[in-house]
């Protein structure tokens, strides 16, 4: 009879690890469960300021051509090299065709937004007049942000008027001695949370 006594025992404490084992499983947490919402921000950006050179520049252009398509309508292609003026190098589309158009600017900060002076131009390998350059340019659709200044001979980089989602970006200086442009790039953790997958 004791051993009754003993197997009834052993199946009780069986059970009872059983039962708790099964408690504790039903307390973990499930795959496909919604996991706890985070805590919500506050809507205040977080702001990070950067120096870059021309090769950044390049490689964000290379990004915007191959991503956004408000760009690509425009701009078969970009290049900046920086000194104490800049060498932009454009390849334009117009009429099916890639125009070879070369500027030399001259950068300037105002208010957060990057101002590029034309000193000259070329289309191809021909001095263009500016103005005749701006009045093509003035033609073409731009993004809401970007806007052709022909009075003045400025193309006009308003970062200020660029949808910051999901970030945003201010112009805050350029060093021709150092060759870098100053920016601040701020990130709202509200657009990011709405670009998860």
């Amino acid at each position: 009879m004791l051993w009754k006594r003993a197997f009834l025992a052993l199946l009780c404490l069986d059970l009872l690890v059983i039962t708790g084992g099964l408690f504790m499983l039903g307390r973990m947490p499930h795959l496909g469960r919604e996991t706890p919402p985070a805590a919500t921000a506050t809507g205040e950006p977080a702001n990070v300021q950067i120096s870059i050179g021309d090769q950044a520049i390049n490689a964000y252009l290379d990004y915007t051509l191959s991503q956004q398509a408000d760009v690509s309508k425009v701009l078969a292609s970009a290049r900046v090299s920086f000194d104490s003026d800049w060498r932009l190098e454009l390849g334009l589309k117009m009429a099916d065709r890639v125009v070879p158009v070369t500027f030399v600017l001259t950068p300037e900060v105002q208010s957060g937004d990057l101002l590029l002076h034309v000193k000259s131009a070329d289309l191809g390998d021909v001095p263009v007049p500016v103005g005749l350059v701006f009045l093509l340019l003035s033609h073409l659709s731009w993004p809401a942000w970007i806007s052709v200044d022909g009075q003045q001979d400025t193309l006009v980089l308003a970062f200020t008027k660029r949808p910051a989602n999901p970030y945003g970006v201010r112009a805050d200086g350029y060093s021709p001695d150092t060759k870098l442009l100053t920016l601040t790039v701020s990130i709202y953790p509200k657009a990011l949370s709405s670009n998860r997958g």
